[in-house]
């Protein structure tokens, strides 16, 4: 069975269920990925899938269901699953509709005919190189994995919603480790639609620089307060995750966001501009729909400061009477399996900061010292609070951008919401992470705690 054999199928048997309204997320999806141990090639896997999830509306109870799909009647244990689900689910005040059909303004290109046709010794030859060019410097990979993936997916509803999509991904994440009497860890990560971007000459040669200087790093004795600025690698872990809090729909609905009640108020400093862009063809995600076939638009979220909107998927956006903003969201920028399992939530598809008018290096020179952050243990943060402090693995202190010292182990403490108040700078280079394109940016207050 292909996609439209299971939306029909499974759209044609909730009418048989009695629902008033349904809607079908089928996908299919591909994925080769390699595995690295201790320098070798682990374990190359090639797996297939393809399922719907199903949501049933029987008055304004709803139920949701999903499931691997082979057969027809694979399609219809899943549907009748949703539909008893439906009739056990409490009544709900505001959804009463599914979304109505509307044509989409973009098409973005993230689907890349060479990651579809991806084999395992491909992947193994790239994770190879990555491996050598380590070693070339007198550091191991202790570990590892690339992955390619491809995924279409098709979303159909009984209000004529009737929308495709397909994209590709590559995602690896190696970790290195330098020889005693001073181990030092490296990490590198890659993710994009396409292959092209990934350099395994150029991220073997990082993950041993990075493991060296770690090597080499002392502990500081003393607390900082300078300028911090964190590279987009780690810092984009941590905003993806306390910006997509700040704005969904749901969490402020439910009171969790950090951003409550501030839509049309200063959030950030006004170097700060962050959209939602779903045309941006460097990132996994985007897409011509969101995953419940609304079309998707470019939105301001935050633009010189000032919070602009949130995001909104169906359900949100009828408890307070919206339209939804095509930000329904089933899937993530670092897998391609299963994807039909996940439930639909508000979410973003690519948050991109603008970036400033200076190259890092430029940057970083017009301060007379600060602090520059590789990498950290973890880079975690709570997205309720901002809360974070995280162990400083790799970081340098800087004079008019020279170095002037390097250190590891020591506690980097703040509050992201707050330092967001407090740019000092952003960059002009541009990462993707995750769901994330980002430049390097600089912020103050946040301590620098040192072991003394």
């Amino acid at each position: 069975m292909d996609l439209r054999e299971m939306t029909e199928q499974a759209l044609r048997c909730c009418t048989r269920e009695g629902a008033v309204q349904a809607d079908i997320f089928a996908a299919s999806g591909r994925t080769v990925s390699v595995y690295v141990e201790d320098g070798l090639i682990k374990n190359t896997e090639e797996k297939e899938d393809q399922g719907i999830s199903v949501r049933v509306l029987k008055g304004r109870k709803m139920g949701q269901a999903s499931a691997s799909c082979a057969t027809i009647g694979d399609v219809d244990k899943c549907v009748k699953a949703a539909s008893r689900l439906a009739d056990l689910a409490p009544v709900s005040r505001t959804f009463q509709s599914l979304p109505m059909p509307a044509p989409s303004t973009h098409s973005p290109d993230n689907w890349d005919p060479s990651v579809d046709r991806l084999e395992g010794g491909t992947l193994g030859e790239l994770a190879g190189l990555i491996v050598d060019a380590a070693e070339m410097h007198g550091v191991k990979v202790s570990k590892g994995m690339i992955r390619g993936g491809s995924v279409e997916t098709l979303v159909r509803n009984s209000n004529e919603v009737d929308a495709s999509n397909r994209y590709t991904l590559v995602f690896s994440d190696f970790a290195s480790l330098s020889e005693a009497p001073s181990p030092g860890e490296g990490v590198a990560s890659y993710t994009s639609p396409r292959l092209e971007g990934l350099d395994p000459v150029d991220m073997g040669t990082n993950l041993a620089k990075q493991a060296r200087a770690v090597s080499k790093a002392s502990t500081l004795s003393s607390s900082l307060r300078l300028p911090l600025f964190i590279l987009p690698g780690e810092l984009g872990e941590m905003l993806d995750a306390q910006i997509g809090m700040a704005v969904s729909a749901d969490s402020v609905q439910k009171k969790r966001s950090p951003w409550l009640g501030q839509q049309g108020q200063e959030v950030a400093s006004p170097e700060i501009t962050i959209i939602d862009d779903p045309s941006d063809s460097r990132a996994v995600l985007s897409a011509p729909y969101d995953d419940e076939g609304v079309p998707t638009a470019v939105k301001p979220v935050v633009k010189k400061g000032v919070l602009c909107s949130c995001l909104y998927d169906a359900y949100t956006a009828s408890v307070e009477g919206k339209t939804p903003s095509g930000n329904g969201l089933r899937r993530g920028p670092h897998n391609s399996q299963y994807v039909f399992q996940n439930g639909v939530a508000p979410g973003h598809f690519n948050l991109v900061v603008s970036p400033g008018s200076k190259d890092r290096q430029e940057l970083l020179s017009s301060f007379d010292r600060c602090v520059l952050i590789e990498r950290f243990s973890h880079p975690d943060v709570n997205p309720v609070t901002g809360a974070f402090a995280l162990e400083v693995r790799l970081g340098h202190v800087l004079n008019r951008g020279s170095i002037e010292r390097t250190f590891k182990h020591a506690l980097v403490v703040g509050n992201l919401i707050e330092a967001l108040r407090n740019v000092v700078a952003v960059g002009r280079d541009a990462e993707v992470v995750g769901s994330m394109i980002l430049p390097t940016i600089g912020m103050d207050g946040i301590e620098v705690v040192g072991s003394g």
